[in-house]
């Protein structure tokens, strides 16, 4: 009995020293990664991840290797000797389309994309707005894609876009090295899935108290409960590695007219009608606000004259009155 306890003690104070402060380097250091990955576990239904792959052709990720990704440069990073670094690429494409035709490229990179299947891309959002006006129309579209796809993509992308009158601006590519988070974290998991083993051996064991066995248990399954949020961050920042991130933006291209000499012509010309009704509506405005005060001001100054006009009346009536006693009044000898 001493020693079923002794042994329980023990691998509770392994749990605690291996798992003390995990959770919280981890999340400290996950900057965007850990809120993916925590949004991925509690959401599944938002969009089913693709197979993990460590390459286009590659089987589907193993949880308990690496993935190994390519630098596009083929530089070594800052990885570790023999550690081949794992980066997760950030891609953007900025498009100037007329705004006629945006809406059929969308459709169409959207298309290559699903076209390609969920292992190499697939669609996560897109957006249209104001497609109706000329020159204020805009669109968004982003995708996980594997390396692969994106240079095929890269390799095609100006033939794409000639049937479309369309054309790049400018694109962008940034890039994390997650090397450092993906192998601390596979060796946390080794750790805690030791762990997990010895409390299941001790259970094996069979410990004579049943306050024994219910207390290993106990541990037993906060242990599997920290395996499976271990292997759901994991695999969250795998697939961060295996399928990159890729946006495109869509703006409408001015026609040629538009962007002539003459354009700020052509805009008064087309602002006149909005600012005249806004003129005019300021004007109404101005009068609304106003005319309480006139009105009442009319009525006041108007009252104010009747009564100075009756008190001139008054002060004429009654010097006349005092000129006329004098005048009958006898004169005094």
């Amino acid at each position: 009995m001493v020693r079923a306890m002794t042994a329980v003690a023990l691998v509770l104070a392994l749990a605690a020293c291996s798992d003390g402060g995990d959770y919280a380097q981890s999340a400290a250091g996950m900057d965007g990664v850990a809120y993916e990955s925590s949004k991925m576990a509690m959401a599944p239904a938002m969009a089913p991840p693709p197979p993990q792959m460590t390459s286009a052709e590659s089987a589907p990720m193993d949880m308990d290797q690496p993935v190994i990704q390519p630098e596009p440069d083929g530089g070594g990073g800052g990885a570790p000797p023999g550690t081949q670094p794992l980066m997760a690429y950030t891609y953007g494409w900025n498009f100037a389309v007329p705004t006629g035709e945006m809406d059929d490229l969308l459709n169409a990179h959207k298309k290559t994309c699903e076209d390609a299947g969920p292992t190499n891309c697939y669609v996560t959002s897109s957006a249209l707005d104001a497609i109706g006006q000329a020159e204020g129309a805009s669109g968004y579209l982003s995708m996980r894609a594997s390396e692969t796809w994106v240079r095929s993509f890269e390799q095609g992308v100006n033939e794409g876009l000639k049937p479309f009158g369309a054309s790049v601006y400018s694109n962008n590519r940034s890039a994390e090295e997650l090397t450092a988070q993906i192998v601390d974290n596979e060796a946390r998991l080794r750790s805690m899935v030791a762990h997990r083993d010895a409390l299941q051996k001790m259970i094996e064991d069979k410990p004579g108290r049943l306050a024994d066995l219910l207390e290993i248990e106990q541990s037993l399954a906060q242990a599997q409960g920290d395996i499976d949020a271990r292997q759901s961050l994991l695999a969250a920042l795998k697939l961060r590695v295996s399928m990159s991130i890729v946006n495109f933006s869509y703006q409408a291209e001015y026609a040629p007219a538009s962007q002539s000499i003459w354009r700020p012509v052509t805009d008064a010309f087309g602002d006149f009608a909005p600012a005249f009704a806004r003129t005019v509506g300021g004007i109404i405005r101005l009068v609304a606000a106003a005319l309480p005060l006139l009105v009442f001001g009319a009525l006041a100054i108007g009252a104010g004259m009747l009564g100075l006009r009756a008190w001139s009346r008054g002060r004429v009536k009654r010097a006349k009155t005092v000129a006329a006693e004098k005048s009958t009044s006898p004169a005094k000898p």
